[in-house]
């Protein structure tokens, strides 16, 4: 069952995101259900109810349009934008990433959810890169970048710029300040050894996962920040996804090409 929001696009908590986090605190996994439940106590998620149609709202409706959240002092929290990269795109990112399976590969010992093989959706096509760790343990070395990892990078060059671009639209200040790290980053003749690592990274973001065929538990991504927006991209070609946010009370519909931005620490999400 999916709803549509009605009346507006703009959807708000009734609590102020800075002091969320302050309760919160900033090395939170989101993994430990009773403090979870003393969090929705204190900061109660959306009454969807005044968003959405009735009948809908009734039967636990699914939110299929776009729409933003903010906070009690308006900030943005989150975007979700179902529908902004296209289908050709989504090819180009797919037929890009194909050429990861080499170093997408379950791992052999369970150290956390990440790496717990129940989560896996396939034998063959389940797998996990985070970079830049993993990105440079997938190379033979910061100097020679002929394997998949920096083959994928080139081939995704297009649409990392987009992604940058999605971010630069939403948040002007966070991509100029991101962009401006990277300038300094190159200018520093102490790390001079990874000016070739910093060039060829494609994106304003300073890390990567690409998840394929996995699912998550309810989880908080502990190295994020509060302020920042981490850009959550789907493509593939399955028909029923949710996108679940339970800090706002929020389920949405996640098919191909959605994009959303929030904070990965401040949102638990799965």
């Amino acid at each position: 069952m999916t709803g549509t929001l009605h009346k507006q696009r703009k959807v708000q908590v009734q609590w102020d995101a800075e002091e969320y986090f302050r309760r919160l605190g900033k090395r939170n996994f989101g993994l430990q259900e009773p403090f979870e439940a003393s969090m929705l106590q204190g900061f109660p998620p959306i009454e969807l109810s005044q968003y959405l149609l009735p009948a809908d709202a009734a039967r636990g409706g699914v939110i299929a349009n776009p729409f933003v959240v903010t906070d009690i002092k308006d900030r943005v929290i989150l975007w979700f934008l179902p529908g902004v990269f296209t289908p050709s795109r989504q090819d180009a990112i797919r037929k890009a990433t194909d050429g990861l399976k080499l170093v997408l590969s379950k791992p052999k010992q369970a150290t956390g959810w990440r790496t717990d093989a129940s989560y896996y959706k396939s034998d063959t096509d389940g797998g996990v890169l985070n970079s830049p760790e993993d990105l440079v343990r997938a190379t033979p070395s910061l100097r020679r970048w002929d394997g998949p990892v920096r083959q994928w990078l080139r081939d995704s060059e297009t649409s990392f710029e987009l992604v940058d671009a999605l971010l630069a639209t939403v948040h002007p200040e966070l991509h100029r300040r991101s962009s401006a790290v990277r300038k300094q980053l190159l200018a520093d003749e102490e790390i001079a050894d990874l000016h070739e690592l910093i060039k060829a990274w494609p994106t304003v973001f300073t890390a990567i996962s690409v998840v394929h065929n996995r699912e998550t538990p309810f989880h908080r991504d502990s190295k994020s920040a509060p302020q920042w927006y981490d850009l959550f991209l789907s493509v593939g070609s399955y028909t029923n996804a949710i996108l679940e946010l339970p800090s706002l009370g929020i389920r949405a519909r996640y098919m191909p090409g959605t994009a959303a931005l929030f904070s990965g620490l401040l949102l638990r999400h799965a």
